[in-house]
């Protein structure tokens, strides 16, 4: 068991909400984990109304749309690796609209 003296140098160096759930918890009573999750996700629900709204919409729509963003990079970022690495090509043609149509009309040129 901890000394009073080490307790009080622990308690230091934390906030008071920190403090006063590691004194519940020591002391056996106060808040149970439940209460303390309610009161952790009413601060998040707090600080979520006070956003403005044009940030609270910027903020849904860049989640929204993260996952589309990353896959047209990894697609240029593909096309353009593939097309200079393996394809030992200039790099300035890749996003070239002919190269491609010159592509396409190989693969489905009739025969």
């Amino acid at each position: 068991m901890e000394t009073k003296k080490e307790t009080v140098t622990i308690l230091e160096g934390l906030t008071s909400p920190e403090r006063a759930t590691l004194q519940g918890i020591a002391g056996g009573g106060g808040q149970s984990r439940e209460e303390i999750a309610d009161q952790e996700t009413g601060r998040k629900s707090e600080a979520r109304a006070r956003r403005h709204p044009a940030l609270r919409v910027l903020l849904w729509i860049l989640r929204k749309s993260i996952v589309p963003i990353l896959c047209v990079g990894c697609l240029l970022g593909g096309l353009y690796i593939g097309f200079t690495v393996v394809g030992k090509a200039p790099g300035d043609e890749v996003f070239q609209w002919e190269t491609w149509k010159h592509m396409y009309d190989l693969v489905f040129q009739d025969k």
